[in-house]
């Protein structure tokens, strides 16, 4: 019982700490200026960009899900705005165990495929965000005024790209070879539990078959193509996000911008506080001060809309979606223990 406790304050203590980091030295009047000039309409364009990320990421779990179970799209819809809302409201990306434990239960399939489905993800997330920030070393837009610093931050970045590419490589390699040996992995996985708990030998053996089943994607070119095709254009959709949300505050940097702070913003959220609440606002704020010479507060106000676009309005969406699943707030928690027990 302690665990969670401990989480929720190792995140909440995170939390606190980034964003004293990410106002430290921030002139809050200059600040609230920037906010002021932000076009509004324009905010309003990239929320909505937002909102059409957040429906290609429904569309591209259920052509992950597809060799696995037959998922209606309002299902997903559903568990897709509430997990997210969870995610937002609640720390150390609980949200991704709830969204496939709420699929699972509305589609009847296994969790376990439904929490490999989220792995599965995350790795068409990487290559693609790797992949596109790839794009931004190799062609990078006019970087003007690099003092020392800068200069070595963008090179730890080339280096950790390099890095990572080859990382993500190996990694799906890996998975890849899983599938060949499927068998195998699971009866040496297996031996141990066998040897300690016989009662729950099937159990573990069933759930690390329904976990690799959610992978199966990965392994079915035609569907592989398919969805790393909607995992591009999901990407594409959220760059332009970006693109449109610096335009709001009259900065027309070219779309491969967005390449690099989207990136950041990703590793941002890699820390685990609710929403990536201090992490994304100070890897953005960084971003675009350190190369693109952005003034500190115009960077801070930009971050703390880039932050709303993305959060606010689908976690309010998926509070509003709560009563369709005969669910409140507080139920949406306990579906994350019940992922990790499954």
């Amino acid at each position: 019982m302690k665990s969670p406790a401990v989480r929720i304050g190792v995140s909440i203590v995170l939390m606190i700490a980034l964003l004293a980091f990410f106002l430290w030295n921030v002139n809050f009047e200059e600040m609230m200026h920037g906010l002021k000039q932000a076009d509004p309409w324009l905010v309003a364009l990239a929320a909505l960009l937002a909102l059409i990320a957040y429906w290609a990421r429904v569309i591209r779990w259920m052509l992950i899900l597809r060799p696995v179970a037959k998922v209606r799209h309002s299902s997903a819809l559903l568990a897709t705005v509430v997990g997210y809302a969870a995610i937002t409201l609640l720390p150390a990306r609980m949200g991704d165990i709830i969204r496939p434990v709420i699929l699972a239960r509305r589609d009847h399939f296994p969790v376990s495929a439904g929490l490999a489905s989220i792995l599965t993800e995350r790795v068409f997330d990487l290559w693609t965000v790797v992949l596109f920030f790839l794009v931004f070393l190799i062609w990078p837009p006019a970087m003007a005024d690099l003092d020392a610093g800068a200069e070595a931050n963008l090179h730890l970045l080339r280096v950790s790209g390099y890095a990572v590419g080859v990382a993500l490589t190996l990694g799906t390699l890996v998975l890849l070879g899983l599938f060949q040996y499927q068998d195998r992995f699971v009866a040496i996985l297996s031996r141990p539990v066998e040897r300690f708990a016989p009662s729950w030998r099937e159990g573990f053996t069933n759930f690390l078959n329904h976990f690799l089943d959610g992978l199966r994607v990965l392994q079915r070119p035609r569907d592989l193509v398919v969805t790393a095709t909607a995992s591009f254009a999901l990407w594409y959709i959220i760059f332009w996000q970006v693109r449109v949300t610096l335009l709001a505050f009259h900065l027309d940097f070219p779309l491969r911008v967005a390449f690099l702070l989207v990136t950041l913003a990703v590793l941002g959220l890699a820390i685990p506080t609710p929403g990536g609440v201090g992490g994304f606002h100070k890897a953005t704020q960084v971003g675009l001060t350190t190369f693109f010479a952005v003034e500190l507060n115009l960077a801070t106000a930009i971050a703390i809309v880039y932050h709303a676009i993305c959060f606010v309005p689908i976690t309010v969406i998926g509070l509003f979606c709560l009563p369709l699943l005969g669910m409140r707030f507080a139920d949406v928690r306990g579906l994350a223990e019940e992922g990790e027990i499954e």
